[in-house]
């Protein structure tokens, strides 16, 4: 404990940037393994060597870079080995989280000892460097990059996908579809090399050297000599590392005739694994690995062996191992899925005893078998495999009420079900109190999954969805939850070259991870102010994640093109549609009690056509206003001389069009929302809407300074919130 200490110590004093923001030029190692290219945009991960008169670094970096050209996209597409780079460009820090419950890109680069991220500018080759022709050739990530166009060059590109990542741990190049088809029913374990891939690989690996005469001792030293280089070979993932060197030391052990505990050797392992890197802990990845594999070697002479069918054995693991999982998964993606522990029972077998071995064999028989008869079938029959088991799990997927959404559980919550999951396992090993442990366990669960959702807190989330607006309103105890805007990037044209097939989105980066993180799997309605796409760019995507009952806008918004071919998506799949003005609607009330003011007549779904509603949440009124101009806001105010409105939103994302002088006069709020871009190219807010609110000393939260903005309240239990208001960016 106290070397562990010492080396945690200082991983964390060295885990410090040498470089400095206005550092332009740097000499950048570049690994072929670690580069992007997704439509113009190239990205990788590097070493800085250089940096103006700085020698002698060796600091990782992120690099992000605009293609220009498709020859140049094609260039870089070649990219095989390991060379040095002259980098020009500007840094700057990771961006913090700007929303509730985001993933924390800077903390994650922080763990990774990443401090800064450069655009660059320029990337120019550094030729005049002399490289080692043979330490050149002898360089692991070359060899690793020389196989890998090895695979692509021989084998489909199905094929090749799942030699690369089965075998090399390269997930890039399956399909993001199918990737989340694994992730959704309980078995993405299975395209990560895991201890069952290398378990397996060792198992046969020996086998065949021992039917070849080798003996017990040059066996144990060539697997010596061989994992080591695998391993290398593969990145050393989590899940690698602790399969190779547990299998290491505990053959060393018994070689030395001193055999050690299969625990042991998952401790010392797991202390090395700290040693060498303490902020792996913090990785997905690394709590499931040893968490999981702990669990096998803790029952597996009890617990997993108390059948005599392997079947009913089989299904206890797979149950187990799903429910110990379950804290983690709802930890890291607020959600989880119970089909593991049934899919795992038919695909392990069919991946460890069909897929891998005929993997490991095409992976071999590519280099003499290249091109004969035999190896084209063996592909025929390997793909059609693949795409059987594709479809299958495609098909599994939409096996409905199959993932649990739980939301981000206080952390009484999460130790409490910690605790629970131990006394039931206890139960079962000792075969005593079962029925309890049973009773208990269900208990505790319920409320797990179900506590978010039926929070007594209500709130209203500001969300940063960057130049655009959406707002989510939770009612306490789930009596409804509603959406206004879903916010959206607008898109320019761009050659077909330049598309990105893997396009981050603000729906998938921000709004359904933000909604799932409240325990939320379905909107009662959703408000679309106006067909602008920078409000309802992302509700296509939305709704095939999140289920959307009731889709509410002004009449005329179809009028859009972009709007009216997604409401019509929307409409096909159940969704409720409803075209409202403030003149149709004069007695009825949305959401949580609003009244429609805006618009009294059809429109054609543009700015001064937009949705504003209004009505009291919590202890304050407040008014939703979309992107009504000045003219809008005139009429307005002439229609409710009175209004009392303790919160705005001001109307598009404060620019000088709209929150006029007469209006804000009138109005008087308390409080200004403002939903913007960081340094957005229309200026918003605008200075003069800003001094407008400021004479009447109106507090202002703008998402581009002060990230979301979060306002919770409650109906009961008002003396528990500590405060009302609060922004993620301080």
């Amino acid at each position: 404990m106290i070397v562990t200490i010492f080396f945690v110590g200082l991983e964390k004093d060295n885990n410090q940037t040498n470089l400095l923001a206005e550092e332009q030029s740097f000499l950048i190692e570049l690994d072929p393994n670690k580069l992007k290219i997704d439509g113009d945009q190239l990205q990788f991960y590097g070493r800085v060597k250089e940096s103006g008169e700085k020698v002698n670094l060796s600091e990782k970096i992120v690099v992000f870079y605009r293609l220009s050209t498709e020859a140049e996209k094609n260039s870089w597409e070649k990219q095989r080995k390991v060379e040095d780079f002259i980098v020009t460009g500007s840094l700057s820090k990771p961006e913090k989280n700007r929303n509730l419950n985001q993933f924390d890109y800077q903390s994650y680069l922080h763990q990774n000892k990443i401090h800064w991220t450069l655009q660059a500018e320029t990337i120019d080759t550094r030729s005049e460097i002399q490289k080692n022709f043979f330490f050149d050739k002898l360089n692991l990530k070359n060899i690793r990059q020389a196989i890998l166009a090895h695979i692509e060059k021989e084998t489909t590109v199905m094929v090749s996908s799942y030699i690369k990542t089965l075998l090399f741990a390269d997930t890039s190049s399956i399909d993001d579809q199918v990737m989340n088809g694994y992730k959704q029913i309980g078995i993405i374990h299975l395209l990560s090399i895991s201890g069952l891939h290398i378990q397996f690989f060792i198992a046969g690996l020996t086998y065949i050297l021992w039917r070849i005469g080798v003996t017990r001792e040059k066996t144990y030293l060539f697997l010596l000599f061989f994992l080591p280089i695998y391993g290398s070979l593969t990145y050393w993932g989590t899940s690698i590392f602790r399969a190779i060197v547990m299998s290491l030391i505990s053959q060393t052990s018994s070689r030395l005739g001193k055999p050690i505990s299969g625990l042991d050797a998952w401790s010392w392992t797991l202390i090395i694994g700290l040693w060498i890197d303490p902020y792996q802990i913090f990785s997905i990845g690394f709590q499931l690995s040893y968490l999981l594999s702990l669990t096998l070697i803790l029952f597996s002479n009890s617990l997993f062996n108390q059948s005599k069918f392997n079947s009913v054995n089989s299904l206890c693991i797979s149950f187990i191992l799903t429910l110990i999982s379950i804290p983690i998964l709802s930890f890291h993606f607020f959600e989880f899925s119970w089909l593991g522990m049934f899919t795992n029972l038919i695909f392990v077998p069919l991946f460890t005893w069909i897929i891998m071995p005929l993997i490991i064999v095409l992976f071999i028989s590519s280099y003499p078998l290249s091109g004969t008869q035999c190896f084209h079938f063996l592909i025929s029959v390997t793909e059609g495999l693949l795409r059987i088991i594709e479809w299958l799990v495609l098909k599994i997927k939409l096996f409905p009420y199959g993932t649990f959404v739980t939301g981000k559980v206080p952390t009484g919550l999460f130790i409490l079900v910690i605790v629970v999951l131990i006394i039931f396992l206890i139960a079962l090993e000792e075969q005593k109190k079962i029925k309890r442990s049973i009773i208990l366990l269900t208990l505790v669960f319920t409320v797990f999954i179900y506590y978010q959702k039926y929070n007594p807190f209500g709130e209203v989330l500001l969300i940063d969805v960057g130049q655009g607006d959406a707002i989510l309103i939770k009612e306490p105890f789930g009596a409804g939850v509603y959406l206004i805007d879903t916010g959206g990037t607008i898109a320019f044209e761009k050659e077909e070259w330049q598309i990105r097939k893997n396009q981050s989105t603000v729906a998938s980066r921000v709004l359904i991870p933000i909604i799932k993180s409240l325990g939320l799997t379905q909107l009662d309605q959703v408000f679309i102010t106006h067909g602008d796409e920078d409000h309802m760019g992302e509700l296509k995507e939305l709704a095939q994640n999140i289920e959307v009952k009731e889709l509410i806008f002004p009449v005329g918004t179809t009028k859009k093109q972009l709007f009216h071919d997604v409401a019509q998506t929307l409409e096909r799949n159940e969704t409720q549609l409803r075209a409202i003005t403030a003149e149709n609607t004069k007695k009825q009330l949305f959401g949580p009690s609003l009244a429609v003011l805006w618009p009294v007549k059809a429109g054609e779904g543009g700015n001064n056509d937009s949705l504003v509603l209004y009505g009291e949440i919590g202890s304050y009124y407040w008014l939703f206003t979309g992107d009504i101009e000045e003219a809008g806001e005139a009429e307005l105010a002439a229609f409710y001389p009175n209004l009392r409105v303790d919160i705005l939103k001001v109307a598009h994302h404060g620019s000088q069009t709209s929150t006029s002088e007469q209006f804000i006069q009138q109005m008087k709020p308390k409080i200004a929302l403002i939903s913007c871009g960081l340094n957005n190219r229309y200026n918003h807010p605008n200075g003069e809407v800003l001094e407008r609110m400021a004479d009447l000393n109106t507090i202002v939260y703008r998402t581009d300074l002060q990230g979301s903005f979060r306002y919770t309240y409650s109906n009961r239990l008002s003396g528990m919130i500590e405060k009302d208001f609060q922004t993620i960016l301080k």
